[in-house]
């Protein structure tokens, strides 16, 4: 059986590990909370009580985590990766953050004789169970390869980067992507409702057009029906918002469209913090009027 260490339960996290342990990996897992590690049950499951015996265990690890900070409390921490790699050890972080934190744990690593590689997904907690995610692999070219099993059996395909940030980067950009077209969804929602029309019937429309898209129609479902339970919550797409904004100055690149977005989801995280990012629409259809 084939032994990786797991770090971050989370939405995203909970459904990776158990794709990976429904494929045969043994788990060394931690995570902050103890009782997420519960959901995994006992097949295949050792618990650790800090990241640090997970490099004593295991050659690799994977981490998938809320933010930054997180991330580099795990690596820097006493007991975190950093102060007990080991030679030849490989930390996939598969989590949304800064290029300056993957940049910076990558070289710290390379000075220890050990590997960081980002590979950040793309998809949701459906795609993470089923294994169809898509990864942006960015990091040493003989360390991603040694980890292309655990990327077939967590991914449906995987682009390679031969730096960290580019991977990182990448993934910033797709996430903009999403923030953009949640808001242009619940603002034509909002202005068909406010002119009596039916959601269902932009939604109908949009099905046979050339501006569909799985994610217009999953969404578009999901808000006509309530229901905001969380795949990706408001207080995550608004962390990511933050990052591209920062990316976008330090390169001088003016986001107009993404900095007014931004404004939307900061007033969408004052009421719905711990729903899903699509309640913004929620947010558009109380400023116009509408009752939810």
């Amino acid at each position: 059986m084939k032994k990786i260490g797991f770090i971050g339960l989370g939405i995203m996290g909970e459904m990776m590990a158990k794709r990976l342990l429904n494929n045969g990996y043994e788990l060394v897992v931690y995570n902050r909370t103890k009782e997420k590690i519960l959901k995994l049950g006992d097949k295949g499951i050792t618990p650790v009580e800090s990241p640090a015996e997970i490099v004593k265990n295991c050659d690799i690890t994977i981490s998938m985590l809320a933010d930054s900070k997180a991330l580099e409390n795990i690596a820097y921490d006493k007991n975190g990766i950093f102060n007990n790699l080991k030679n030849g050890f490989i930390h996939i972080d598969m989590s949304t953050v800064s290029p300056s934190t993957t940049l910076k744990l990558y070289s710290d690593y390379k000075k220890q004789g050990a590997y960081f590689i980002h590979a950040p997904v793309l998809g949701s907690k459906t795609q993470a169970g089923d294994g169809t995610l898509l990864i942006f692999a960015g990091g040493d070219k003989s360390a991603i390869e040694k980890c292309e099993e655990i990327f077939k059996v967590l991914g449906k395909k995987t682009w390679k980067f031969d730096s960290v940030e580019k991977a990182t980067i990448l993934k910033l950009a797709m996430n903009s992507m999403i923030a953009t077209m949640i808001v242009a969804l619940s603002q034509a929602f909002v202005l068909a409702e406010k002119s009596g029309i039916p959601k269902e019937i932009v939604l109908e429309v949009l099905e046979n057009s050339a501006l569909n898209s799985a994610m217009y129609q999953n969404k578009g479902k999901t808000i006509i029906n309530g229901n905001f339970e969380p795949n990706f919550y408001v207080k995550h797409m608004l962390k990511d918002i933050n990052l591209v904004l920062d990316l976008a100055l330090d390169l001088k690149i003016p986001f107009p469209v993404i900095s007014s977005i931004r404004e939307m989801f900061v007033q969408t995280l004052s009421k719905y913090e711990n729903e899903d990012y699509s309640a913004i629409y929620k947010t558009m259809a109380e400023l116009a009027g509408i009752e939810i």
